[in-house]
C-alpha cells in the first residue's frame, strides 16, 4: 500500500504543506493540502476523506476540492467520514451556505457533490476496500485517530494529540499492525505549550511510545511547526531510534 504525503507540517509557510495523506488513489486522511498538490484528474479519483478533527490546517482545502468536483462532474459523491462532532463542525462553520456552499444539497439533494458518513468511536466500519475504526485522542477539540485495516496489514493515523491512552491499547491488540503515523509538533523546550495546546514534543512522544508493546514498529512523525523543525529533528535523532522516520512533503511511504 502506498501513502503519498501531500502535506505533513503543523504550520504553513512557502514550501510547507499542512496535513493530508493520500492512501492509494482514492482515500485521503485529512485535507490540509489537496487542491494545491493534486491535479484535477487525481482529485476526481478521491472517494473518501477521513477527517481527524475540524481545525483549519486539517480541512482548509476540502472546500476548494468539493467546488472543483462539482465543475468536473464527478460521477459519485465525495464522502467525508468522521465522528459526529467533527461532521457537525464542518456543516455549521464551513459548508453552511455562508462561508461556502452546502454541497450536500448541490446540485440537488438526490444527487449531491458531497455526502457525510458518521462513525461511532470504537465501532468498526467497512468503507471502500478498508475496515476503519475511529479512536479518540487527546486534543483541544474532539479528535480521532484512524485504524485502517487491509488484507495486507493495518496502519494507524493519529490525529493531533497530546498524551493519550486508548489508541496505544488498541495498537497493542492489532497483530498485523505495520506502521503508526503520529505528530511531534514542538521541541522539548516548549513542553508547557505542547501541554496547553494538545500536542507532543520528542520527549513526550517517547513516553507515549513506551506504551507500545512492539518496539520495532515503524513510526512516522509529522505535524512539526516549521519554525522549530531543525531543533525537533535534532532531538529526534538524539533518541537513536531507527524506527522513527520524519516525513517530508511529496514523499511516498510504502507499507
Amino acid at each position: 500500500m502506498n501513502i503519498r504525503i501531500l502535506g505533513c507540517h503543523g504550520s504553513q509557510v512557502p514550501g510547507c504543506n499542512t496535513t493530508s495523506f493520500l492512501v492509494e488513489e482514492n482515500v485521503l486522511i485529512d485535507a490540509g493540502s489537496i487542491t494545491s498538490t493534486l491535479t484535477a484528474e487525481e482529485q476526481v479519483k478521491v472517494d473518501y476523506i477521513f477527517v481527524t478533527h475540524a481545525h483549519l490546517d486539517h480541512v482548509k482545502e476540502m472546500m476548494f476540492m468539493v467546488d472543483n468536483l462539482w465543475y468536473l462532474q464527478k460521477s459519485n459523491p465525495l464522502t467525508i467520514v468522521s465522528i459526529e462532532p467533527v461532521i457537525h463542525a464542518l456543516k455549521t462553520h464551513l459548508f453552511n451556505g455562508l462561508i461556502w456552499p452546502d454541497f450536500s444539497s448541490l446540485p440537488n439533494a438526490e444527487n449531491p457533490v458531497l455526502r457525510y458518513e458518521i462513525l461511532e468511536v470504537g465501532g468498526k466500519r467497512n468503507i471502500g476496500s478498508f475496515a476503519v475504526t475511529a479512536i479518540s485522542v487527546n486534543h483541544t477539540v474532539e479528535t480521532v485517530s484512524y485504524v485502517i485495516e487491509t488484507g495486507q496489514g493495518s496502519m494507524i493515523f493519529i490525529g493531533d494529540t497530546g498524551p493519550t491512552e486508548e489508541i496505544w491499547k488498541v495498537a497493542n491488540s492489532i497483530e498485523d499492525l505495520k506502521a503508526i503515523f503520529v505528530e511531534t509538533s514542538l521541541p522539548d523546550e516548549m513542553n508547557h505549550i505542547a501541554e496547553m495546546t494538545g500536542h507532543l514534543t520528542p520527549a513526550m512522544l517517547m513516553k507515549e511510545l513506551f506504551k507500545l508493546n512492539n518496539k520495532n514498529l515503524d513510526i512516522y512523525l509529522y505535524h512539526m511547526k516549521d519554525f522549530y523543525s531543525k531543533l525537533i529533528t535534532r532531538q529526534v535523532a538524539a533518541m537513536n531510534q531507527n524506527r522513527l522516520h520524519i516525513l517530508e512533503d511529496g514523499q511516498t511511504v510504502r507499507i
